[in-house]
Order: C-alpha cells, then structure tokens, then sequence
C-alpha cells in the first residue's frame, strides 16, 4: 500500500511541505511525523478490510489533512483542516462526493465524536494509535510540551491526570485494533496511573 497510489502527489508534496515549514514549533506531537504514523497505521489496519480504491483514497486523504488545520491554530483545528481541503481538493480532482467524505472522517477525529462507518472507525484507530502501541511513553512526552507550551494544561500533574482518564475512557472501534492494542494498552493504563502517583 502506497500513499503515492491513490493520493496526487502534488497534494501530498504541499502538505509535507507545509507541515515541515509552516507549523509553529511548539507542535511537538502534531506535527509531519505524526501525520506520517497516522497514514502508515491507516494502512495498516486498511489492509485487513476490504475496502475499495474509491475508499483508500479517501482514507489516505483525510489522514494526511486531518491534522493539516495545525499550521493555522490548534483551536478547532478539525474544523479548519476540513474547510482547507473543501477549498483545496477540487484543485486536484477530487468530486464534491468524496470532498464531503474527505471532510467528514477529517471531523470524525474529534475526540468527541463516535464513529458511524469502517472509514471513520478505521481513521480514529490509526490517528490514536500510538495508545496501543510500545511508544506510548514517549509520544506521551511529546504531547505533554505541546500542551503546556499551548496552555491546554497549566502543569505536568494536570497532563497526566487528563491523559489517564482520556485512557480510561478511550476505546479502539475497529476489530483489528481492539485485538492488537489490547495488551499493550492496558500496561500504558498501568504506567500512566504509576506516572501520576509519582507526581
């Protein structure tokens, strides 16, 4: 599975672009590297569906701009990068149909929302799936400066009281992710929880 496959190549060029040049340094987490993981994990889990060429291609679009809405605000950043790809993607083809579906699974990363469908379920796993995985403890440590340099936390305490509780409550919603991450989420809870009474 290859991104360059179904994706133009000048619209991922523009984004790992701006992603590299454009985003403010205090994006420790949100930044092209996560967008990269994202993409890889969408294939990954993609890979054991059946989904149709129409279907990878919306998937990989709406991976590489979900986060794109960062190189303007963090603050509802879902909204922005959903209105940026209405305005950029007829530029590369893309029909109004897929443009409304590229915009919704880019929304449906909000942690708040609940996914409806494989794709949206399929893009909320490999956008959070660091949480399953062994580099849990670092990405969390990058997490933690975006968000006191950002003021989403006013102290370290704060990051991981509400880091463990988002665990507590977050769960996986494709099969293939439940029955991967399983195990190792449930020892990232266990750190998470020692974390905060070391603090």
């Amino acid at each position: 599975m290859e991104l360059n496959n179904y994706v133009p190549k000048a619209l991922i060029d523009l984004v790992y672009n701006d992603l590299s040049h454009k985003l403010d340094s205090k994006y420790h987490y949100h930044n092209l590297h996560h967008t990269k993981r994202v993409i890889n994990s969408a294939e990954e889990i993609g890979n054991h569906y059946n989904l149709s060429r129409d279907d990878w291609r919306d998937l990989l679009t709406a991976c590489l701009l979900h986060d794109y809405g960062f190189i303007k605000s963090h603050l509802e950043h879902e909204e922005i990068g959903s209105k940026i790809s209405k305005e950029i993607l007829p530029g590369y083809y893309f029909s109004d149909d897929h443009i409304e579906t590229i915009s919704s699974l880019i929304l449906i990363t909000k942690v708040a929302e609940k996914p409806s469908n494989l794709l949206e379920s399929i893009i909320r796993d490999a956008d959070l799936e660091y949480i399953g995985s062994d580099d849990f403890e670092k990405i969390s440590e990058y997490l933690k400066k975006e968000w006191l340099e950002c003021g989403v936390v006013d102290n370290e305490t704060q990051f991981y009281k509400t880091q463990y509780e988002f665990l507590l409550s977050h769960n996986f919603y494709t099969a293939y992710m439940q029955e991967k991450g399983r195990e190792q989420k449930i020892k990232n809870i266990i750190y998470a929880k020692k974390v905060i009474e070391s603090h």
